[in-house]
């Protein structure tokens, strides 16, 4: 009877298997856990705090050491006594469990066929000490991550990605709350799931999907009333944690901790510049029409960076070519003699920093030319133009995914003066998104036509 049980308990879902050990499950859990056992290799759970990320990963790696031949589950922190807070509660469900193969060790949650011999074992889940050198070497099944924000640069999150590449069907699960800024390991993480081909905000909640991530992001809007505690509780969707609990923490916290930590917002001086879903929303068929007037943005990127041109139509339409290498400001000035050939070109807008000589021949064609330097003065406007076009869906964008992913790789920058989009480090392609500024800066930014009152 006893080896009956134990084969139901290898067999059984998720759902009924945390019954098992005392958890019942919120609805936004079962979402999670449905989620994190999907198709995609990477899975990242973005919640406030107290809403028990730590208490559910613990739940599905017991279930997966249980359910999986040859379980290798591993899980990693900014530190290993940060790791082990997933291991105790983890422990604590195997206790609870009574399993006859599973033995608790110090660091260690062991499988074994003989639980009289625990040094002969099968499957474990161990923690791991934040030593990325030391990680290299892993073969996991499933990788836990606990609070990413925290971690201090990739290292982890590299060593643990790669190795988990090495067996068919092996998954990185990552949980944590809102990270201080784009140029982080959350931020960087979350900015490609943000770039994924499918992202829907809905309520408090974003959902990303891509090929190989898949994003659930609990969080107050960048534009709501943070004051307002009803609206941060439905960024926290665990029932434990009511208006009242949220409006003493708010009390008690500075306003950015609170922001940061209950409302799960992105408090650093930059971050996101469109909210989530707002690019994708805007993508479908771009329709022009020969000879129709368009406006064309250029920006030149050097041997590390891409080279982009993007042109815009009357109606918003939305054309893009984005090149490599230092062979890409050639590209561009063909790509734009064939527009020219093509259609009515307006104004060709361009960064006089690597594109002075190219504009020359455009200009001697007699293409109309724009030097557009980019200056705060000049990229403060245009970036707010595009970012009102995107989000009120005037916009009709391309479904290329390296459009989408040089705009998804741009931050806010704030000044005194405003905000323009800019990268976050040197190293990031954002030209093509550059490009769509000075494009539709042209085409939308018309001086008035003079009117002729009478004479004096």
């Amino acid at each position: 009877m006893l080896a009956i049980a134990v084969a139901i308990v290898r067999l059984m879902d998720f759902a009924p298997f945390t019954k098992l050990i005392g958890l019942d499950l919120e609805p936004f859990q079962r979402t999670i856990a449905k989620a994190a056992t999907g198709p995609e290799r990477e899975f990242v759970g973005l919640l406030p705090r107290g809403n028990g990320k730590s208490t559910l990963l613990a739940a599905i790696g017991v279930h997966h050491l249980l359910s999986v031949e040859g379980a290798a589950v591993y899980v990693a922190a900014s530190s290993r006594e940060q790791a082990r807070i997933i291991f105790e509660i983890a422990a604590g469900f195997v206790r609870t469990l009574d399993h006859p193969n599973l033995v608790v060790r110090h660091h260690e949650l062991r499988y074994c066929e003989n639980p009289e011999i625990p040094k002969v074992f099968s499957r474990h889940m161990r923690v791991l000490a934040a030593d990325a050198p030391r990680l290299h070497g892993l073969t996991p099944s499933l990788c836990l991550v606990d609070e990413l924000h925290a971690h201090a640069s990739d290292e982890v999150y590299i060593a643990l990605s790669t190795a988990a590449i090495k067996r068919p069907g092996s998954k990185l699960l990552i949980i944590s709350t809102a990270g201080s800024g784009p140029d982080t390991p959350l931020g960087r993480l979350r900015a490609r799931a943000l770039a994924a081909p499918e992202v829907r905000r809905t309520g408090a909640r974003t959902d990303a999907r891509g090929p190989d991530i898949r994003m659930l992001e609990w969080s107050v809007a960048d534009d709501a009333d943070i004051g307002d505690m009803r609206i941060v509780k439905k960024a926290n969707p665990a029932s434990w944690l009511t208006v009242d609990a949220l409006r003493q923490q708010a009390a008690s916290l500075p306003p950015l901790a609170f922001a940061r930590y209950h409302a799960n917002q992105w408090v650093g001086h930059e971050g996101a510049w469109l909210p989530p879903g707002a690019w994708q929303a805007c993508v479908g068929p771009t329709t022009f029409t020969p000879g129709e007037d368009i406006w064309i943005g250029v920006d030149v990127g050097g041997e590390r960076s891409a080279t982009a041109v993007v042109w815009v139509n009357a109606s918003l339409h939305v054309g893009c070519s984005i090149y490599h290498g230092d062979q890409g400001v050639l590209d561009a000035l063909d790509r734009i003699r064939e527009l020219a050939a093509e259609f009515n070109v307006r104004e060709v807008c361009f960064d006089p920093w690597r594109f002075s000589q190219g504009a020359q021949e455009l200009e001697a064609e007699g293409v109309a030319v724009t030097a557009f330097p980019q200056t705060d003065v000049r990229m403060m406007p245009a970036s707010d133009r595009l970012y009102r076009a995107i989000v009120e869906q005037r916009l009709t964008l391309p479904d290329n995914p390296e459009l989408r992913a040089h705009a998804h790789a741009a931050i806010a920058r704030h000044s005194r003066r405003g905000w323009r989009i800019d990268k976050a480090q040197r190293s990031d392609n954002i030209d093509a998104v550059i490009a769509l500024c000075m494009a539709l800066e042209a085409a939308e930014n018309k001086p008035a036509e003079f009117e002729l009152l009478g004479w004096l």
